[in-house]
This record gives structure tokens, C-alpha cells and sequence, in this order.
């Protein structure tokens, strides 16, 4: 089976701003690697007999130093 490796990085914008609770941010990072993870095994093209996810990791990625 070979392997591939997506790297994505998405910018959400609370209805809180940056005030948004540690919760909301845990709720959308659960629900992105959820989604991402659903669209990566449901992914179908001819040439692919199957597919399974071996890991989605989602991290808020903090701003240092600005």
C-alpha cells in the first residue's frame, strides 16, 4: 500500500474573535479532523481499491513572538 501525506492549515474565525473559548477551538479542531478523515476513506476513483486513514492530527497552531 503506498502512503500520502496532506498538509492543511485553515483559519477559523470564531464568532468570539480571538476571545473564543478553549472549548470552541477544541469542538472545531474535532470536528475538522473528523471531516477530514471521512473524506480521505470515502475518496473514490477507479483506480483505488481501498483506502484507510492511519492518522489525523489537529493542532491550533499559536502565534509566537507577534
Amino acid at each position: 500500500m503506498r502512503r500520502f501525506m496532506v498538509h492543511l492549515v485553515t483559519e477559523g474565525d470564531f464568532e468570539d474573535g480571538d476571545e473564543a473559548s478553549d472549548a470552541a477551538a477544541q469542538n472545531y479542531q474535532a470536528h475538522l479532523a473528523e471531516t477530514v478523515r471521512e473524506a480521505a476513506q470515502n475518496l473514490s476513483l477507479r483506480t483505488i481499491k481501498s483506502a484507510r486513514v492511519d492518522d489525523v492530527v489537529v493542532e491550533e497552531m499559536k502565534a509566537e513572538g507577534l
